[in-house]
């Protein structure tokens, strides 16, 4: 009874302190989707190369949660298709990133938009739409890979007034979302691009790629998530 009365303050009373620093959720866990081009795959998984781009059949040995979603080559690019998740924050700046994998030019990059309508959700970069792209710099090219690589959210052309978001740089733009409910819409562009995670942080400075966020996916604000916080040492 003492150890059910302790993890149930521990649930009021950290929660409002520190669940909020991060937020996280399985790309396959979305709450909806419409379309045709999204798949959820379990790993291992084999996946088509790109042989127009030199990359070679391979295989996605593991994903978190065991799946993972995207569309395999040579079901075509666009469409229209999305997937939605809802998610809530305390109003801050965030920095949202996807743990991806994207082999090639032809196969790196999706659409994306917070608080949209569901009929808003085209594939088309416009002043709702944005592309976010993964190595798509010429100079980053070199890096391409068919491991999972965590990229910062970046847009080509905004919505946000001009502002563009960039994966790189000392100074990354952050998302600033009001408190409460939000969605975020993935739309579908390249097929050949996977999605496993994704993940936002209040804590610019805070790169998965060197550090694993080691943290609770859904539900969030509960007790899971404070002590996945927690121990991430936010």
């Amino acid at each position: 009874m003492r150890i059910l009365i302790l993890l149930t303050v521990l649930s009021l009373t950290v929660s409002p302190a520190f669940a909020q620093k991060y937020i996280s959720w399985e790309a396959e866990n979305y709450d909806a989707i419409s379309g045709d081009k999204f798949e959820i795959f379990e790993a291992p998984s084999d996946q088509p190369g790109n042989a127009a781009e030199g990359v070679d059949n391979y295989t996605v040995a593991e994903a978190s949660g065991d799946a993972f979603i995207g569309s395999p080559n040579g079901v075509g690019n666009d469409g229209n298709a999305w997937v939605k998740y809802n998610f809530s924050v305390e109003l801050d700046n965030w920095h949202f990133w996807g743990r991806v994998i994207a082999p090639s030019v032809a196969d790196n990059s999706i659409y994306w938009a917070f608080d949209i309508d569901d009929a808003e959700a085209l594939s088309t970069n416009n002043a709702t739409i944005n592309i976010w792209d993964f190595y798509e710099q010429q100079a980053l090219r070199e890096n391409y890979t068919t491991d999972w690589v965590w990229f910062r959210l970046n847009t080509r052309d905004g919505p946000f007034e001009g502002t563009e978001l960039v994966q790189h740089g000392d100074d990354p733009v952050p998302v600033n979302l009001s408190a409460g409910e939000h969605t975020l819409h993935l739309v579908h562009r390249e097929d050949g691009t996977y999605i496993d995670q994704i993940f936002a942080t209040t804590d610019i400075e805070f790169d998965p790629n060197e550090t694993d966020p080691q943290t609770a996916v859904e539900p969030q604000n509960k007790l899971t998530t404070t002590w996945g916080t927690l121990k991430s040492g936010f």
